[in-house]
C-alpha cells in the first residue's frame, strides 16, 4: 500500500514538472521577454543615448518619430533654449533638410559652446561639399573647443576641402588661429595647401598677416632639401615658385636633387 501511494505521488510530482517545463517553452516562443519588458522606458521618461552623432529621434505618444516642419533656420533661431536648440537640431538633422548646413552655420554663433560643439559634430553627416562651408565658418570660431573639433573633422577630407577651409583661418583668423591652421597644415605638408599659402600671402593687404605667411612658406621649405631660398615678399615668392615648382613633389619634396 506505502509503495502504490508512493508511485502514485512520483507520477504526480512528474507531470507537474512536465506541465512547468511545456508551459516555459510555449511562454518563451510566443516573444515574451522579461528583459524587454523590464527596460521599457515609461511614458514621461527620456531614454538615453551615448551617440553624439545620431541622437534619438523625438518619439510621439504613440512611440513614433514625427518629422520636424518648416525651415530648419527659422525654427533654431525661434527656439528660446539652449535645449531646445539643441533639439531643433537633432530633428532637422535626423529628417535631412536643404537648409540644414545654413542651421548649423547659425548654430555657431549659439550662446550655448555644446550647441556650437554638436553644430560641428553634426556637420558631419552632411555630404563633404555642404560640411566644408560649415567647416570653414567654424575654423575662426572665437571658442578653441570648436576650432578643436573642425580640425579633427576636416583631417581625412579631400585636399581641396582642406584647402577652402584653411584658407580661412590665414584670410581673417587672429594670430593664435592662424597658428592652428598652420600647426594643423604642417603635420603633412603638401603641395596644394603650399599653393594656398602663396595665394593668401598675396592677397592679403595686412602686412603682419602677410609676414606670418611668408615665414611659414619658407619654413616648409626647409625639409624639402636643395638650395633653401630666403623669399621675402610674396610677389618673390610667386616668381620663383612659377620657375621651381616643377621641382617638388606633393609633398613639397625636392625631385630634381
Amino acid at each position: 500500500m506505502q509503495t502504490r501511494t508512493l508511485l502514485i505521488l512520483t507520477v504526480t510530482a512528474l507531470v507537474a514538472l512536465a506541465a512547468l517545463v511545456i508551459g516555459w517553452f510555449y511562454a518563451g516562443s510566443s516573444g515574451l521577454s522579461y528583459t524587454a519588458a523590464s527596460a521599457s522606458t515609461a511614458p514621461g521618461d527620456s531614454a538615453k543615448t551615448s551617440s553624439t552623432t545620431a541622437p534619438a529621434k523625438p518619439a510621439a505618444a504613440d512611440g513614433k518619430w514625427v518629422p520636424p516642419e518648416g525651415d530648419p533656420v527659422d525654427k533654431y533661431r525661434a527656439a528660446k533654449t539652449a535645449q531646445e536648440r539643441y533639439d531643433v537640431i537633432a530633428n532637422f538633422m535626423a529628417l535631412g533638410h536643404e537648409r540644414n548646413p545654413a542651421m548649423l552655420i547659425d548654430a555657431l554663433r549659439d550662446a550655448d559652446l555644446n550647441n556650437r560643439i554638436y553644430a560641428v559634430e553634426s556637420a558631419s553627416a552632411l555630404t563633404p561639399e555642404e560640411a566644408r562651408e560649415v567647416y570653414r565658418q567654424a575654423s575662426v570660431n572665437d571658442q578653441a573647443d570648436v576650432r578643436e573639433m573642425t580640425w579633427s573633422l576636416v583631417a581625412p577630407h579631400p585636399m581641396e576641402n582642406k584647402v577652402y577651409v584653411y584658407q580661412e583661418p590665414l584670410a581673417r583668423g587672429s594670430p593664435a588661429i592662424m597658428e592652428e591652421a598652420f600647426h594643423e597644415m604642417g603635420v603633412t605638408p603638401e603641395r596644394p595647401l603650399f599653393e594656398m599659402m602663396l595665394t593668401q600671402a598675396a592677397m592679403t593687404k595686412e602686412p603682419q598677416r602677410a609676414a606670418r605667411i611668408m615665414k611659414e612658406i619658407n619654413e616648409w621649405l626647409v625639409p624639402g632639401g636643395g638650395t633653401i631660398p630666403q623669399l621675402k615678399t610674396p610677389a618673390e615668392a610667386l616668381k620663383w615658385w612659377e620657375s621651381q615648382s616643377q621641382n617638388y613633389d606633393e609633398f613639397m619634396l625636392r625631385v630634381d636633387q
